[in-house]
């Protein structure tokens, strides 16, 4: 998504794109009907030929519209089913700490509390924050820190270690596509596509020879129409920062539970 919009509401973003469009549609059927309408329609009526080659138009740029929007559908589902993910493995890891013994397991626990707060803020980070999906936390540092530093004296204590090594390096694979998604998106040249299409789109729409109320009425139903789609894109391009963000509720949730089990 372009800096310009990445950081906006979802209502805003949806005012930008669909006034954006309607604006565009309308200001170019004013100035195709004074600049280009005679010598379009000079000879003959091209009304015809303009349909025609709208509606060929219409079918590709449709086409690449709908599997944008199934792309970025997908990837913020997937980004919303690792949250969740990360919500259950922290869920599981604090049940798994219960095999330590004391103190080791109330620090344990502890330290899994600030690692949840932690993640809470990583799904929705700081607009001026820059993203490292190899960045460390300090949170899972120190889970990993203490757990290298128990000596086990019981076999079932080796197997929780074991098990709790196995959830901790699960965690480092969620934070990091976390991160990592948010920084991905679609590409700017296919914006720039998008943004050239929707623009030669309502072009093909203003140059038609019709009364005005007529052409100011299908020409604003296209772009209103156009806008909302491109709106629907760019929203879930983004799932942390503006438009349509992924939910922490799975984080917030366990860390709720946490606290009343405190």
């Amino acid at each position: 998504m372009p800096e310009l919009f990445k950081y906006l509401s979802v209502t805003q973003m949806a005012l930008l794109f669909c006034l954006g469009s309607l604006a565009v549609a309308w200001l170019g059927v004013f100035l195709s009907r004074r600049l280009a309408h005679v010598w379009i329609h000079g000879r003959r009526n091209a009304n015809e030929m303009i349909g025609l080659t709208l509606a060929a138009f219409s079918t590709l740029y449709g086409i690449l519209l709908g599997l944008l929007a199934v792309e970025a559908y997908q990837d913020f589902s997937s980004v919303q089913d690792i949250v969740s993910k990360e919500a259950l493995a922290i869920a599981a890891l604090h049940h798994d700490f219960e095999g330590f013994p004391q103190p080791t397991q109330g620090e344990l626990q502890e330290k899994l509390r600030s690692y949840a707060r932690e993640a809470i803020d990583a799904v929705h980070p700081p607009p001026d924050v820059p993203q490292d999906p190899h960045s460390r936390s300090p949170g899972l540092r120190a889970l990993f820190a203490q757990v290298m530093s128990f000596q086990a004296k019981l076999k079932s204590e080796e197997i929780i270690q074991a098990e709790t090594f196995t959830r901790l390096n699960t965690l480092v694979e969620h934070r990091r596509y976390l991160i990592a998604a948010g920084a991905n998106g679609i590409p700017k040249e296919l914006w720039r596509v998008v943004c050239l299409g929707g623009l030669l789109l309502i072009s093909l729409m203003c140059i038609f020879d019709m009364e005005l109320h007529v052409h100011m009425i299908l020409s604003g139903a296209m772009a209103l129409f156009l806008g909302s789609a491109v709106f629907l894109i760019a929203a879930m391009d983004n799932p942390f920062n503006g438009g349509m963000t992924v939910d922490s509720g799975p984080l917030e949730a366990v860390l709720a539970t946490f606290q009343e089990a405190r």
